[in-house]
């Protein structure tokens, strides 16, 4: 009698086994627990929206115009958010008028030994130091008297009214209903512009030649 007791427990164990084993098996192909989906979403947010594989930085999204969550290097995080914009409205301005000013010159030329340099490249080696000298110092100039003298992260933005990028300058009267929309046109365009002087100004390097000859279009 005690070894048929032995033999059924034995049996019965053996049994538990082979449930466990095909249980584990079958939850196995059911993949891992699903997140919920508040969760999922909380995660979504919290990543950058132009480049999804990067967490977003944390002064951006609040609303700023032309704000597409890009800061890859999270400089927002500890520069000022105004005057990074400036910095990028007046790199932007300064682009879409060097972009020009690239092209320019294989159409109309001021003529003389320093300005007849049709490559951008060769045209800088060309112009002298006292020129040069002329150039930045009124570009300065400008800089430090539309400012007020305020030029730094520190003081740039000390008066709260004050708008990155608004100088005053509006000769065609544009402001008005469609502010917003043409500030949205110009930092955009501003953007496009900086990547196509870099773009340009690359192509002359490599190549020696200037944009449109040097076979770029």
């Amino acid at each position: 009698r005690v070894s048929a007791l032995l033999h059924e427990g034995a049996r019965l164990d053996f049994s538990h086994a082979m449930l466990a084993v095909i249980f584990a098996s079958a939850t196995a192909f059911n993949g891992p627990a699903r997140v919920p989906a508040a969760a999922r979403s909380a995660v979504r947010m919290d990543m950058s929206a132009s480049v999804p594989f990067v967490e977003k930085a944390s002064k951006l999204g609040k609303g700023m115009l032309g704000d597409v969550g890009f800061d890859p290097l999270y400089l927002s995080d500890s520069m000022d958010l105004k005057w990074l914009r400036e910095a990028e409205l007046k790199h932007g301005r300064v682009c879409m008028l060097a972009v020009v000013g690239l092209i320019a010159p294989e159409f109309f030329r001021l003529g003389g030994p320093y300005y007849d340099a049709i490559n951008p490249v060769e045209a800088v080696s060309k112009v002298p130091a006292v020129a040069w000298a002329q150039i930045l110092g009124t570009i300065g100039g400008i800089e430090y008297f539309s400012n007020s003298g305020k030029m730094t992260m520190a003081d740039m933005f000390t008066d709260s009214a004050r708008v990155p990028g608004n100088t005053g300058f509006d000769p065609l009267k544009m402001k008005g209903a469609a502010s917003a929309d043409l500030q949205l046109k110009e930092l955009k365009n501003g953007r496009l512009a900086m990547l196509a002087f870099g773009g340009m100004l690359t192509h002359c390097f490599l190549t020696g030649q200037p944009v449109l000859q040097g076979g770029l279009w």
